[in-house]
């Protein structure tokens, strides 16, 4: 039996297989990909080579034990419900689909669940992979699931209904971020201080890799950071107390809406699941 069956060869997908394989956690042979769109199951081949590939996703659950499911939340039930005369009571399904439930998969599937929260950061083989698994999920799968993943990111496990909150602060935050450092650009142009667009960007992005390593290397918290820079009296802090004052209302404001939006895809993925 394969190691792992994928099914959905998208953005995520795709991402998932590539960086799974790069970390050397798992050889492409002990893979199998299933997708429905024929021009890519050659194109996985010839990146890949000795990857098990298919048009069926009945044959990606019947060869494998480990199956991500990375399809969009919609059409869980139906790739279920197709696969589920080959699911066992020892198929361990990992979704990453964040509106659908685990106890709606685990009722229509009968198979182990796992959720996972992937992150874009895992191309660049970082970042925070976020998981939670059903009680059905033996330590010893848990284990596996946990140290695959583990090559392409830092995982954190989190309870189901934690995981809308860790995936803002994960997930979405790539896009956050380069959301807030765009607007920054636009700011120090309006300035016509006589820097190029482009330089501007270097000097920021360049600036946010070497700040993410001293975090990360030297273990130093915000506070710390802010300490080291910001000298009493002068520039940076001037600049922080800006921040102080009139961050907290657009983050907070972020947040309502961000969250708001996610209650409202998933009553509507619900209701397309017939949950309700």
């Amino acid at each position: 039996m394969l190691k792992v069956g994928l099914i959905g060869y998208g953005s995520m997908g795709s991402m998932l297989v590539a960086s799974l394989i790069r970390s050397g956690r798992i050889k492409p042979e002990e893979m199998i990909v299933s997708t429905r769109t024929k021009s890519k199951l050659q194109d996985i081949k010839n990146l890949w080579g000795r990857i098990n590939v298919t048009e069926d996703n009945c044959e990606a659950v019947r060869e494998a034990k480990y199956i991500f499911i990375c399809v969009k939340p919609l059409q869980v039930k139906e790739v279920l419900l197709e696969a589920k005369p080959y699911i066992t009571p020892d198929t361990n399904i990992i979704s990453i689909a964040g509106s659908v439930p685990m106890k709606f998969i685990e009722e229509v599937s009968g198979a182990k669940v796992t959720k996972l929260t992937p992150s874009l950061t895992s191309e660049a083989m970082d970042g925070i992979s976020l998981v939670c698994h059903s009680d059905s999920v033996s330590e010893e799968e848990r284990q596996f699931i946990e140290t695959l993943l583990g090559g392409i990111s830092t995982v954190k496990t989190v309870r189901e209904e934690g995981l809308e909150l860790a995936a803002e602060l994960t997930s979405c935050m790539p896009g956050f971020i380069a959301a807030i450092f765009r607007n920054l650009t636009d700011s120090a142009m309006r300035q016509g201080s006589g820097i190029t667009r482009e330089d501007a960007e270097e000097m920021i992005i360049r600036t946010l890799y070497g700040t993410a390593k001293l975090f990360v290397e030297k273990s130093m918290g915000f506070d710390e950071m802010i300490e080291r820079v910001a000298t009493k009296g002068g520039i940076t802090e001037e600049g922080v107390k800006v921040f102080d004052e009139m961050l907290p209302g657009v983050f907070d404001e972020m947040f309502r809406r961000t969250l708001a939006k996610r209650r409202i895809v998933k009553e509507k993925v619900e209701s397309g699941l017939g949950m309700k």
